[in-house]
């Protein structure tokens, strides 16, 4: 009988037993932990969860962003278009629309002929112009016809869901070059 420095036990020869029962069990090697994971995937999971809250973030801003918009538009379609204050109701509700993106001293103070203009630049070209003739009509003692009130609604519409920035230093330019 041989014997070696290996920790397995030794092989007995048994000279009447065959091949096979002289076979050992395979030792299988220890399984391998799913833990700890290595360095490189906590670095892919932070980064995918800094990822998705940056992204929730942003999402989160622009929902809140056109919130007032979407209110609004809400608001406009409430309105009834056969009610004689109906261009007076639109006018204020842009106008409070806009004072919700834009410092209230710079929009408040503009009415008439600046205002219209300014409501303008956010209508697309083939819309500008419209808007202010329709609400000068509501001060003329024939107020708006029906087809007019439906014209209003569409520019207000067009103008609420317009994707185009408010912007600040157009009115504060166009108050310069009035002074």
């Amino acid at each position: 009988m041989t014997t070696s420095n290996s920790p397995m036990t030794p092989i007995t020869t048994d000279v009447n037993a065959g091949p096979l029962a002289q076979l050992q069990d395979i030792k299988l090697p220890d399984p391998i932990s799913a833990m700890p994971i290595a360095p490189g995937y906590w670095i892919i999971a932070a980064l995918v969860i800094i990822l998705l809250a940056w992204l929730s973030y942003k999402l989160y801003k622009k929902y809140q962003h056109h919130a007032p918009r979407k209110m609004a538009l809400a608001m406009l379609n409430q309105y009834d278009i056969n009610d004689d204050d109906f261009a007076a109701n639109v006018n204020s509700l842009l106008k409070r629309t806009a004072m919700t993106y834009l410092p209230r001293q710079h929009l408040a103070k503009l009415n008439g002929q600046p205002w219209f203009d300014w409501l303008d630049k956010r209508l697309p070209s083939k819309h500008q112009q419209q808007i202010g003739e329709l609400l000068i009509k509501r001060h003329q003692p024939s107020g708006l016809s029906l087809d007019d009130k439906q014209q209003l609604l569409l520019l207000a519409r067009a103008w609420l869901t317009s994707k185009q920035a408010f912007s600040d230093q157009t009115l504060i330019t166009d108050q310069a070059q009035e002074a």
